[in-house]
């Protein structure tokens, strides 16, 4: 006998882990424990599976496409109540999890806590090519998130102030945590070209401890070491730059007190394609409502066709379909942008 997951699609239940229900695949109809619905065993696993496919498209389609790992995560998270053992869930929940990091809180040592946990199930020979994929994305997730981060906190490769250089020098160690760890995994499946890749960005990250960098105010800042608690002593070097040409610019700070200075924002990965989606979703109904508009002037102008003031009536319901037209043109533009991965 063979015990499948099955899935109810006639439910009306609010928590649908209740739509699923073991299902006997030698059976040659199985019920539905709560509404008593029959299905062919078949269809019924066929349904369960469906529905889990829905999902990990969606959560994908939002962490790789839309740029909104906040709603992936959920998405991925929500899986794993359905299917406690997926490991596409699993690995998409990570990932997105490495995304939600900000310039103030990263995630990478909550990443490679949970990484470590599950590793083991990740190196089957089924899962190892989607597991590659994975320590690859975070890979890259990592290396973009450090490269962001410095530039928000420099301008033109001056950083603002002294705190904004302790804050870059607080994220490192985290980013190599998280890279010796998927660096590690990547040998371990036989992964060496790509373990060797990693590796090359974790050197050259090392190496940062070891340069000179210069604030804003021209002064040379070297990084002397670390304290017990992991603060980073930073001291005065020799060297003085002349920034006078940097004074026309407008200064940043981390200081959420400092109101003479532009604040420096948490948001490290770009939401140009959350807004986009988002406006994308609201065209739509903006297109809807436009058209109906239109479409309502439009009759009044019939109706009112021998007055002359109907010819206001007519140039307005030209502008509302145009409006709309111009609507439905962002949608579609905006769908084709984001039919494409951009991670």
């Amino acid at each position: 006998m063979s015990i499948k997951k099955g899935y109810c699609t006639k439910c009306n239940k609010h928590d649908e882990t209740r739509r699923i229900f073991d299902v006997n695949t030698d059976a040659k109809i199985c019920h539905c424990p709560h509404c008593g619905k029959a299905y062919k065993p078949k269809m019924a696993v066929q349904n369960y599976e469906r529905v889990l496919s829905k999902y990990l498209r969606r959560g994908y389609y939002f962490l790789k496409n839309v740029g909104n790992p906040q709603t992936a995560y959920a998405t991925f998270a929500h899986v794993l109540e359905l299917d406690p053992k997926n490991k596409t869930a699993k690995l998409g929940r990570l990932l997105s999890l490495a995304y939600i990091s900000t310039l103030r809180r990263n995630r990478f040592l909550e990443v490679k806590e949970l990484l470590l946990m599950d590793s083991e199930i990740f190196k089957a020979h089924g899962i190892r090519r989607e597991y590659t994929a994975f320590l690859l994305g975070l890979h890259r997730c990592v290396a973009d998130y450090m490269t962001r981060a410095k530039k928000k906190l420099t301008l033109k490769d001056y950083f603002y102030d002294v705190n904004c250089l302790k804050l870059y020098y607080h994220l490192i160690p985290d980013a190599l945590e998280i890279l010796r760890v998927t660096a590690n995994e990547l040998s371990i499946i036989e992964e060496e070209k790509f373990a060797s890749n990693v590796n090359d960005s974790i050197k050259l990250l090392e190496n940062e401890y070891n340069l000179s960098f210069f604030t804003v105010d021209g002064q040379e800042q070297h990084l002397v070491n670390f304290t017990k608690t992991g603060e980073p002593l930073i001291v005065n070097g020799r060297k003085k730059e002349d920034t006078t040409k940097l004074q026309r610019y407008r200064m940043a700070t981390l200081d959420a007190n400092n109101k003479k200075l532009r604040q420096i924002d948490d948001q490290i990965f770009t939401r140009i394609y959350h807004n986009m989606h988002k406006m994308m979703k609201a065209s739509l109904a903006l297109f809807i409502a436009s058209l109906l508009i239109g479409a309502a002037i439009l009759v009044v102008y019939f109706i009112f066709i021998k007055n002359a003031a109907a010819l206001i009536a007519l140039i307005f319901a030209i502008i509302f379909g145009a409006v709309a037209l111009g609507f439905l043109g962002i949608r579609l533009i905006f769908q084709y942008i984001l039919r494409k991965p951009k991670i």
